[in-house]
């Protein structure tokens, strides 16, 4: 009977955490994560020969951690996420061109460089289980398009931290930058979705661009389990930035990636660990006799 009941117990504490996150009603939890905010800025690549520059997107890059909070519809179909300010940042990332004075592809831009203070709180709904959704989370901090010089005297700069009247990057609205060079960024939300852009360039060309896109899913890859540890959320947000560099850059990009992995609370692992150690002790011990 001893034997019987501890059993019983072990197997119920594998149970339980196995079934953490499973189908159920309509709840709110809470669950950690670690995640990577980048941010690509006018569409640079890492090879720079000249326009259209090409090879893979150039991500300048934050990594962060903290708790998100959660709603499913009881079958783990994640409805809303939230996310506290500070998970990201602060935080300064740069890339540096290797062609001198004359700048990437002639153009005079040196380097770029992305200052990050801190992301805003977030507020995104309609993740999984549905149409694309999204929601606004802004940040604060500023990204450079540094000329000339590698101590970046010299700048373009696309300001991220949101005006007196909510327009920012990751939450929408328009704001204009006066400077020798003017700027008009058009920002939107963070969406799930697959954002398009056209763009015109110098000779009045049009172009499509397909933005890189977002998705969730859970541990076995489906958006039913995505509300639980080791589920993946990723959400992107663009810009249409507006250059008075009409010879250049009349329109280009300004795109971020957030990517947040959800992850078990360590009690969680640790009674799962326990678990499954307990149940393989008894099964040896069952053996043996």
């Amino acid at each position: 009977m001893r034997r019987w009941a501890l059993s019983l117990a072990m197997g119920s504490a594998l149970v339980a955490c196995i079934g953490i996150g499973t189908a159920g009603s309509a709840a709110a939890a809470t669950l950690d994560f670690t995640g990577t905010l980048g941010i690509n800025v006018f569409g640079l690549r890492s090879t720079i020969s000249s326009p259209p520059w090409y090879g893979p997107p150039i991500y300048l890059t934050v990594a962060g951690a903290g708790s998100a909070q959660l709603t499913d519809d009881g079958s783990l179909h994640l409805l809303s996420l939230t996310l506290p300010s500070g998970a990201f940042g602060p935080s300064t990332v740069g890339f540096g061109s290797r062609y001198g004075t004359g700048g990437i592809a002639g153009t005079g831009i040196s380097s770029v460089r992305f200052t990050l203070a801190q992301n805003l709180g977030g507020s995104f709904a309609g993740i999984s289980g549905g149409e694309p959704g999204g929601g606004p989370m802004g940040l604060s901090g500023i990204a450079k398009l540094c000329m000339f010089y590698t101590d970046c005297f010299a700048n373009i700069p696309l300001p991220l931290t949101p005006t007196g009247g909510g327009a920012g990057f990751g939450i929408g609205g328009t704001r204009t930058v006066t400077g020798a060079v003017a700027l008009t960024m058009v920002h939107a939300p963070w969406t799930i979705g697959t954002p398009t852009m056209t763009l015109h360039t110098p000779n009045s060309n049009v172009t499509s661009r397909v933005l890189p896109g977002g998705f969730a899913h859970g541990p076995a890859s489906l958006t039913s389990s995505t509300a639980q540890p080791s589920g993946v959320v990723q959400l992107v947000t663009v810009s249409k930035v507006y250059t008075s560099l009409t010879g250049a850059f009349p329109e280009v990009p300004l795109t971020a990636v957030l990517t947040l992995h959800f992850v078990p609370e360590p009690g969680t692992l640790l009674l799962l660990g326990f678990g499954v150690a307990g149940l393989a002790l008894h099964g040896r011990r069952k053996r043996g006799r």
